[in-house]
């Protein structure tokens, strides 16, 4: 493990055990349902991170596997424990992935996100088609296994599980393989490297954390209906991504934090929100063009500086 790893893995620790012990003194059910559904964003924003932010390829149809998984939650959980509705989740959505990504991800550039672009549109309608099967319009109750302080802990657990997975993965040679794809795919392919195959791969294990999120969104929820594929949703999490840091890992979840809450703080104003997400975003690369995470990258910095300067 490299030191950097393990300052990170410290951190993500330190962070989501201060958000555990929060409930010790808030007991506000909405307050905590705010901050579950902020951990969800949160999975689904890290998730779009290891092919947007490291294979440098944008993704604008993440909103597929996440509405998979929750509708795999609509069909399932009245007939599944819930511990087999999430892996069930996540297969899905790897199954779909597959899919996907087989045809697609030989295109490079704006092609490959445009075709992405389109897959959250064609289940969306499909949705409201098969109205018999999903609900239509009106979607499908889930009902939820956990009470609301329990998804709370499970939505930060798998939080956990998702951002150590991912930045084990980050910081491996996998991880630098796809850092050299995202540098300069065509030096990649000369150097032998099949880029096809691991862009797949970034395409899978991003398509299997946010299936599992899209589980337990749908359990939060109570509900699960064709607007998970919207296109506020997909925008939604790319603009975390990009607000919170892209290839970063850390930097969207940070994102699905900060924009989540700045969100519900703005509830009054709903049908603005994704206008105001599109202009925190503006600012963020005008003045903040590697995302929140770079004030966290500059402190420690200044820090030094500070402690180096000579006393007058």
């Amino acid at each position: 493990m490299t030191r950097r790893l393990a300052a990170r893995l410290v951190a993500v620790a330190a962070a989501l055990g201060a958000l555990a012990l929060l409930p010790l003194w808030v007991s506000n059910p909405y307050v905590l349902s705010v901050l579950t559904l902020a951990a969800l964003y949160a999975i689904f924003a890290s998730s779009w991170d290891i092919l947007s932010g490291y294979i440098g390829q944008l993704n604008f149809g993440h909103a597929v596997f996440f509405g998979v998984g929750a509708y795999t939650a609509g069909f399932l959980g009245p007939h599944l424990p819930p511990l087999l509705v999430l892996p069930a989740g996540s297969l899905a959505a790897v199954v779909f992935a597959f899919l996907v990504g087989l045809p697609c991800l030989k295109l490079r550039g704006p092609y490959l996100s445009l075709t992405t672009l389109v897959f959250p549109l064609i289940l969306e309608r499909l949705a409201f088609t098969f109205r018999d099967v999903t609900g239509g319009e009106y979607g499908l109750r889930v009902e939820p296994p956990l009470s609301g302080l329990g998804l709370y802990f499970a939505a930060l657990a798998l939080l956990a599980a998702t951002l150590a997975v991912l930045l084990a993965v980050a910081e491996s040679r996998l991880g630098r393989t796809f850092r050299a794809i995202g540098d300069d795919e065509l030096a990649a392919m000369a150097a032998g490297i099949n880029t096809t195959r691991y862009k797949l791969g970034a395409f899978v294990l991003g398509a299997a954390l946010a299936g599992l999120g899209g589980v337990l969104y749908a359990y939060h929820l109570r509900h699960v209906g064709p607007e998970v594929f919207g296109l506020f949703t997909s925008f939604a999490i790319v603009i975390m991504g990009i607000v919170g840091g892209m290839g970063t890992i850390l930097g969207p979840a940070i994102g699905a934090f900060f924009l989540t809450l700045l969100g519900e703080s703005l509830r009054e104003i709903e049908t603005y929100r994704l206008l105001v997400y599109s202009g925190v975003m503006i600012l963020c690369v005008l003045y903040l063009p590697r995302g929140l995470w770079s004030l966290g990258e500059a402190l420690p910095a200044l820090a030094r500086r500070l402690r180096a300067a000579p006393a007058k």
